[in-house]
């Protein structure tokens, strides 16, 4: 009797093999059935591929593991006595990896030849990235076009979540996949690892989680996450570049990655654009770490420039210019986060099991990727060619405002900026405002931390102004959730209670730490006090209507009370045990008045940032006003121009609450020398008049700013500068923005000829295979060639089709 394990459950059933002369072994006549046996010798038990390819589609899409997998089998063979099923889990999982290969084989054509794949050939890569021999001839490339055109774009991250257990018994794994995927050959990159310098090293980077894992070992683990490289513009992971962690996101790690992705496909593309959370940090000392190993090889002549912000990337961005646009597909602006579903069913396996499943894994989000990237540059051709026209539009009204000896310095200005960005980072400075500016929070911070050096031992709370500062940030999140929470109508969706629900879980478990550490700088008297317990957030619905734009206030109607957002806790109505707080006779009474004086420092810095925040925007927003509002021709482009206003009318409002909350609990500290200069904000000095968008205009000679806007600028100089500068800083990033788009679209459509030429490449590959076997009279070879040659086709005229379409509408908007 032989059990045969399908979709329907399991089956005993009788198999005779045929014993004629010449007859294919008992393993092979259950291939040629569809069957998969569980042994080659003496085969007993056979599963059929379709209950191993259901178990693979339901391992990528679901995170089934195969013991949940076979569980399931067991109860629809059985409902009511699923225990009394035979247990054939070991048998699955182990079919599961030999079919698990043998799929990857077939896909990427190593079932036509016999030679053995090499690393990273079981994988598949974006189609829209420059390869040169693939999508691309580097010999036909258009003179004209920039150098930036052709590079390689990366983003860097990792996922702390795919953990690996210690193997139970090592010396039995075997690897069937090892290097040929997306994770890198195990033996060289533990040779790296064992060479390499770990050089621990202080974050500049406020404390970036990464960094600080770096130096977080757990005992228990093989391996505390993973991290690697993926396409920056479409999100695809890079084959044969994604690493294990052994003591976290550490820069040796990360090393190997980033190498091995740079020499994957890049055969005369010299320059390659990097993104990583942490370059600040990363790349110091990242060409010296590259030359002192022996296993860290880039291609000859690749330029690495960190942190450029040329294009819209997926995953996490620097900051400069850079824009996420989210794909359909899951996890697309977080490519390494789309292996979450995996990791918890993988955490126990075997290494080489883990390998491969992650491997699988990852190949299916480039498949997926891969067969919807004609909609996916479509889009992102649309968004570019409407960039493009509001840009120019946008520019254009600014430029008219301005003397053409003016525009001139300042065209001049931007150039040299952009040409002497990568050699002095300090140059692109004139994106700021450059006004002297009061101190800010963080200013105040490393103030208090370098004077600390300098007071006595019992005099001072070491390191109390970090935790202040931690307290004062996590104050401004409650007043940001509690702006959000109020603003919420009766008819609450799904969606927006959940993304509450999970901003106070995140809030209640920041609050939980910041309380924990508090009587290492309170004193034990802080855990005997029920002061705070009887209080309630100083920032009720009262307080969030006196200040603020009239356009951000929410709309209370009498069925408000009926919001359908309850929870159990509300964090953002949780008093934090500051110092303004609690009694200035209470801090007194707990030694502590040392604590009182760096909160007042530090609120004064918070109180720079919020007036700092709040002059920005108002200028933006009467800006805003002359170049957009006044000046749009359609009803789509006024109401693109209010969607702006409003953007910036929430941001302007928050900060006017944060400025109210400050000034509240400074009052709190009895700091009656700083409110004589800064004072309560009025409606009335928040309004965007035309005195803010233009001084001179006519009928403005006797008008004034509000207080505020002279706070910050030195000596005699009047608050008018501010508007002169920020002109200035406006009309330049507003060229920066224009050429950005202009360089997206040109990137885009690009973008559209490699992948019709990534298609094309992937068929005719196909087509050689087919007549191969055509040749050797192998009917099965011959029919499967055909059928991808004629899939890659479809795909590849799918793609040209929507492309010209897509450019042929563009082009009649404009």
């Amino acid at each position: 009797m032989t059990m045969v394990v399908d979709t329907s459950g399991l089956h005993s059933m009788m198999i005779r093999f045929c014993q004629c002369a010449g007859a294919l072994s008992p393993d092979m006549q259950l291939f040629e059935t569809g069957l998969f046996p569980a042994s080659f010798t003496s085969p007993k038990t056979a599963f059929t591929f379709a209950v191993l390819d259901d178990f693979l589609l339901d391992n990528l899409e679901c995170g089934t593991s195969a013991m949940n997998y076979y569980s399931k089998l067991r109860r629809i063979t059985s409902s009511v006595f699923p225990h009394l099923v035979p247990d054939w889990y070991r048998e699955l999982m182990r079919v599961g990896r030999q079919w698990r290969q043998v799929k990857q084989l077939k896909w990427h054509g190593f079932g036509h030849e016999k030679r053995k794949p090499k690393a990273g050939e079981l994988a598949l890569f974006c189609p829209a990235c420059p390869q040169p021999g693939v999508n691309l001839s580097m010999s036909d490339r258009n003179g004209s076009d920039p150098a930036w055109l052709y590079s390689r774009s990366l983003v860097m991250d990792g996922n702390f979540k795919a953990e690996h257990l210690h193997p139970t018994n090592p010396t039995d794994e075997v690897a069937l996949t090892d290097s040929l995927g997306f994770m890198v050959s195990d033996t060289r990159y533990k040779m790296h690892l064992s060479q390499a310098q770990d050089i621990v090293q202080r974050s500049d980077c406020n404390n970036h989680r990464a960094v600080n894992q770096a130096n977080a070992s757990r005992h228990r683990l093989e391996a505390t996450g993973i991290g690697g490289c993926a396409c920056a513009r479409h999100g695809c992971f890079v084959p044969h570049s994604m690493v294990d962690f052994q003591k976290g996101e550490r820069q040796m790690n990360m090393d190997y990655a980033l190498c091995q992705a740079l020499g994957y496909n890049t055969d005369s593309i010299d320059r390659a654009l990097t993104f990583y959370d942490i370059n600040c940090q990363y790349n110091k000392h990242l060409s010296k770490r590259i030359e002192d190993s022996p296993y860290l090889d880039l291609p000859w002549g690749m330029e690495i420039i960190p942190g450029i912000g040329l294009w819209h990337v997926h995953g996490h961005q620097d900051k400069c210019y850079v824009r996420c646009r989210q794909n359909r597909q899951r996890n697309h602006g977080d490519p390494v986060g789309a292996l979450n579903i995996i990791s918890p069913s993988a955490r126990g396996m075997s290494t080489p099991h883990r390998k491969e499943c992650l491997d699988f894994q990852m190949n299916d989000c480039n498949f997926m990727k891969m067969i919807c990237i004609s909609k996916f540059l479509c889009r992102k051709f649309k968004e570019a060619v409407q960039g493009v026209q509001d840009s120019r539009h946008a520019f254009d009204r600014l430029s008219e405002t301005a003397e053409d000896d003016t525009l001139v310095k300042w065209e001049a200005e931007a150039t040299a900026a952009e040409d002497d960005r990568l050699h002095n980072p300090s140059s692109m400075d004139i994106y700021e405002v450059q006004l002297t500016k009061a101190p800010t929070r963080k200013q105040q911070e490393l103030h208090l931390l370098n004077r600390q050096a300098q007071w006595p031992a019992g005099e001072i709370h070491r390191g109390a102004a970090t935790w202040l500062a931690c307290g004062m940030t996590l104050e401004e999140v409650q007043v940001a959730l509690l702006i959000n929470v109020n603003k919420l109508g009766k008819r609450t969706t799904d969606n927006q209670k959940l993304a509450i629900a999970r901003r106070r879980d995140r809030l209640q478990g920041q609050l939980d730490e910041f309380v924990r550490v508090a009587p290492t700088f309170l004193g034990n008297e802080f855990n005997s006090c029920n002061h705070l317990d009887s209080m309630t957030v100083m920032l009720d619905a009262t307080e969030l209507d006196s200040v603020g734009s009239s356009s951000e206030a929410p709309d209370r109607s009498d069925d408000e009370d009926q919001r359908d957002i309850s929870v159990e806790f509300n964090p953002e109505t949780v008093v934090i045990p500051l110092l303004s707080n609690i009694s200035i006779e209470r801090c007194t009474e707990w030694g502590v008045s040392d604590l009182v004086l760096q909160e007042i420092s530090l609120r004064e810095g918070q109180a720079n940032d919020a007036l700092h925040a709040v002059r920005v925007n108002l200028a933006d927003k009467a800006v805003l006003f002359r170049t957009t509002v006044q000046s749009a021709k359609s009803q789509a482009q006024l109401t693109r121009a209010w969607a702006r206003v409003h953007s910036v009318d929430r941001v302007l409002n928050l900060n006017t609450q944060i400025y109210a909350k400050c000034r509240k609990q400074l009052i709190n500290l009895g700091a009656d020398d700083l409110l004589m200069k800064y004072w309560l904000l009025e409606k009335a000095d928040l309004k965007a008049t035309t005195v803010v968008a233009d001084p001179n205009a006519r009928g403005q000679r006797n008008s004034t700013l509000a207080w505020f806007w002279s706070i910050d600028v030195e000596g005699d100089s009047t608050s008018n500068d501010w508007m002169n500068e920020f002109y200035h800083v406006h009309w330049l990033r507003t060229l920066a923005l224009r050429n950005r788009w202009e360089e997206e679209l040109l990137l885009v459509g690009r973008e559209m000829t490699w992948t019709v030429a990534f298609f094309m490449h992937k068929s005719q590959q196909w087509v050689r295979q087919m007549q191969e076997a055509d040749a050797k009279d192998i009917i099965g070879h011959r029919c499967y060639a055909a059928r991808q040659a004629q899939m890659y086709l479809r795909l590849s005229q799918h793609a040209e089709d929507s492309f010209e379409r897509t450019k042929g509408v563009a082009e009649v908007a404009e």
